[in-house]
């Protein structure tokens, strides 16, 4: 991400990262047949996107936000939080759509308040994909 970012201008941080790795790493294979049961501990990974929005500030950062409960105000925080210019969310309790659909729901919220925050009804993925583009094309003009 560092080295492309310094030829870049937006940056869509659209994969989901996780946010922890385990602790310990072990070289070799975990035999289960040397242990009863294992305890794995976990820490945190460095946040990607707050990485890049405080880095790289002539830079137009995008995020996305999959929530399961209070999508508007959790996906908000996360805007404010990460210093975002803009933020996508979905809710990804609704099982009809998102994760093993071709179809979505979302809602985009933006840092510059001359924008209106909006929704995108469901339609395919791959029109919400573009709509999302025209959106950061016409917030680059």
């Amino acid at each position: 991400v560092i080295d492309n970012m310094s030829d870049s201008d937006i940056f869509i941080g659209c994969a989901a990262v996780s946010d922890f790795k385990p602790s310990d790493y072990s070289d070799i294979k975990i035999k289960k047949e040397d242990m009863d049961d294992i305890d794995i501990h976990l820490e945190k990974n460095e946040d990607i996107l707050t990485f890049v929005a405080s880095e790289f500030t002539s830079s137009y950062v995008v995020g996305f936000a999959a929530e399961t409960s209070d999508v508007k105000s959790n996906a908000k925080r996360k805007l404010k939080s990460k210093d975002l210019d803009m933020i996508i969310s979905n809710d990804v309790s609704n099982k009809s759509i998102g994760f093993d659909s071709n179809y979505n729901e979302v809602s985009i919220f933006y840092k510059n308040k001359k924008f209106k925050d909006e929704k995108i009804e469901i339609k395919k993925k791959s029109e919400i994909s573009e709509e999302i583009v025209d959106r950061v094309v016409e917030h680059l003009n």
